[in-house]
């Protein structure tokens, strides 16, 4: 069976990279299946060219994940590749906690015939065997035998075979650049930021954040030489292809276990798979200058730090009062002087809500 595994766009904004979960279930598919990506943030399709590729390419099985901002758009596309006769799966935040929306049992259209419900990575592959057989479930989650959900261990971890996947709709540069970069200099050829994770979950439970209820609130980590292995796949890719490769760990708080998180990077270091690579980690850990220390060497280069309010009054209300507006200063420092970049984020909607604040902004 031929299976497309398609991320949607949301229409106004695009991503800068390509979403994990495809390529990961792609790892994760039966043998004797061919699997194609399409990510709709660098392959732009809208439903009429969907239903026309799914049909012209005899495909069998599309699945479809999405968060809340893209729900729109994927409901679309769902609609029209069903349109055509072709099966539909769903999954994604959005849908795992809307999965009667999805399934039309709320009293609107339904969109998919069968929804994953949080982390498929036990699941797809059943659900690639019953789409065979014509006998897909309308529910297919993540469960033991005492119907508790269970959560994937991450070791051992499924091998993405990165260095024959193809990448080419990945390309952040434009091809008519293609010809220029290659005779200003080597090493231009392509551009990609890839995802990968080393770990899931966060216990911390900010009320504005879905991490906890997908992912759990208990960590759990792939070991540190499955990780290093990949990098220097990705090295060699980049190398082979006179391009450049950028690692984005899409973990949702990267340095989350502090001794980990050093014993990982070490470990990159020692084998000198060094790519340059950006990560979300809270600013309360980077208190650490060993731990920021080895960001920098490990080829870390830019940090995504979620500061959301300098109100401490404001973190607390969304359970977020481990943020300490007093040191944020402190630690954009402490990552400047090593040239690490941070990327910040802060939520308006809750600062302009104290008129003190908005003139201190």
């Amino acid at each position: 069976m031929k299976i497309l595994l398609y991320n949607p766009d949301n229409g106004v904004t695009r991503n800068f990279m390509p979403h994990l979960w495809m390529f990961l279930l792609q790892a994760l598919t039966p043998s004797g299946h061919e699997v194609v990506l399409i990510d709709g943030n660098a392959q732009p399709m809208d439903e009429e060219s969907i239903a026309r590729y799914v049909r012209e390419q005899n495909i069998g099985l599309v699945g479809i994940g999405a968060m809340t901002r893209m729900i729109a758009k994927a409901y679309r596309m769902a609609d029209a590749v069903r349109g055509v006769g072709v099966k539909v799966v769903m999954g994604g935040p959005h849908v795992t906690e809307m999965a009667d929306e999805a399934l039309g049992r709320d009293g609107g259209s339904r969109h998919a015939d069968a929804v994953a419900l949080g982390e498929a990575d036990e699941t797809w592959p059943k659900i690639v065997e019953d789409a065979v057989r014509g006998t897909l479930k309308d529910v297919y989650a993540p469960v033991d035998d005492f119907g508790q959900e269970r959560k994937p261990s991450l070791q051992p971890y499924p091998e993405i075979p990165w260095d024959k996947i193809k990448l080419d709709q990945f390309n952040l540069l434009p091809a008519t650049l293609h010809p220029l970069l290659k005779r200003v200099g080597a090493g231009w050829g392509t551009f990609r930021i890839i995802p990968v994770e080393s770990g899931r979950g966060c216990p911390y439970g900010c009320e504005f954040c879905t991490v906890t209820g997908f992912f759990g609130d208990s960590i759990r980590f792939r070991t540190n030489e499955s990780v290093v292995n990949e990098l220097l796949l990705l090295k060699a890719r980049a190398r082979e292809e006179r391009g450049q490769i950028a690692v984005f760990f899409i973990d949702d708080n990267f340095a989350i276990n502090v001794k980990r998180t050093k014993s990982l990077l070490r470990d990159i270091i020692a084998a000198n798979a060094q790519v340059h690579w950006v990560a979300q980690i809270s600013a309360n850990l980077l208190r650490d200058e060993e731990l920021v220390d080895l960001i920098a060497a490990s080829g870390g280069k830019w940090i995504f730090i979620g500061m959301e309010s300098i109100d401490p009054a404001n973190l607390a209300d969304v359970n977020k009062g481990f943020n300490k507006p007093g040191e944020y200063a402190v630690v954009l420092d402490r990552l400047a002087r090593r040239n690490v970049f941070a990327i910040t984020s802060l939520s308006l909607a809750w600062t302009m809500t104290r008129p003190a604040l908005r003139s201190e902004l």
